[in-house]
């Protein structure tokens, strides 16, 4: 077997650099900060009905106003400095109505605060710690609201969960006694997950399943093949190897001892490059070991979301938005 320079499958450009915080991202300085500021309240309504995370028109439920005319919104002195108010009957109603927002009982700065600190992957407890001001059960129910959005995104979208294809390197491990780290760990875990990624991406585009322990290796292996595409070169674990080598429609299956038989004496390079790339599937893999099997897929889903939009601000305010009015539909 031929075996491809290693530098092909696992070159050093495609390390991920390290993640600039949203804070700083183009969208929060230029969209987002300047709406937040005192006094453009307005302006911060006006731009979340443009997104879709406030209703832009609204009915009187009075049933002697029958919705004839639609309700107008008014200043009040209230936390969102707006409600709804009926020209006819004068009945008032949240600007939150109807809204993905409705259940956030905090201030629309809040909100878009803790959507922001969720995007960066500030954990729940260190947010709240830094902003004394949040309840931790709203900023609990956001960061479920967003993971739940994310992982609803990822359902909607099977493509995305197809990786390599031709001139791609995708990476086939399982955790935890694969190669993902060369940390010490406990090997006892008691969730197993098989793990790819597309090299072709930076960062690589993960897909993450979680399987059973003694899973029948002909089913793992239909698993990695509904996910790879045609053309791409698998570097697999040498345990995976024996299973995936005659593995039909691939470019080229090679182990990971492969590539560390080609690695400087006494030095891992293969295996630190491959930990890099890893390292958050690894952080994840071990997060969702206490958790329910569901629970465990979904921030799995939440892993991949994030692989696909790095920079993902936007885009979850976007698929919040999406997400209401699917299920309003349902």
């Amino acid at each position: 077997m031929e075996i491809v320079k290693e530098e092909h499958l696992v070159p050093d450009e495609l390390m991920s650099p390290p993640k600039s915080s949203v804070k700083n991202s183009e969208y929060f300085q230029l969209t987002v900060k300047p709406l937040l500021e005192e006094g453009k309240d307005g302006e911060l309504i006006d731009w979340l009905k443009d997104i879709g995370l406030l209703r832009r028109s609204q009915k009187c439920a009075n049933p002697e106003c029958q919705g004839l005319k639609p309700m107008d919104w008014k200043r009040a002195r209230i936390v969102d400095k707006f409600h709804w108010s009926c020209p006819a009957c004068k009945k008032k109603a949240s600007i939150r109505l109807d809204s993905p927002l409705m259940d956030f009982h905090c201030s629309f700065k809040i909100i878009l605060d803790t959507i922001t600190a969720w995007c960066d992957g500030i954990s729940l407890e260190d947010f709240t710690k830094e902003n004394k001001n949040v309840k931790a059960v709203i900023a609990k129910r956001i960061y479920n609201t967003c993971t739940t959005v994310a992982d609803w995104y990822m359902h909607s979208h099977p493509e995305l969960s197809y990786l390599g294809g031709e001139n791609s390197v995708v990476l086939v491990d399982t955790f935890p006694e694969g190669c993902m780290t060369t940390s010490p760990h406990n090997n006892n875990y008691p969730k197993r997950v098989l793990c790819l990624a597309d090299t072709s991406h930076m960062p690589a585009r993960i897909w993450a399943h979680i399987i059973d322990k003694n899973l029948d290796y002909q089913k793992l292996t239909a698993l990695v093949t509904e996910h790879v595409r045609p053309g791409s070169t698998i570097v697999a674990n040498p345990a995976l190897y024996p299973l995936l080598h005659s593995i039909k429609g691939m470019a080229e299956v090679i182990s990971v001892e492969a590539l560390m038989a080609l690695d400087p004496a006494d030095y891992q390079r293969s295996l630190k490059n491959l930990e890099t790339i890893w390292k958050s599937t690894v952080s994840v893999c071990q997060d969702i070991q206490n958790m329910s099997t569901n629970e465990g897929e979904q921030i799995l889903r939440e892993l991949e979301w994030r692989q696909v939009f790095p920079s993902s601000l936007s885009q979850i305010l976007h698929d919040i938005a999406s997400y209401a009015a699917a299920t309003r539909s349902a």
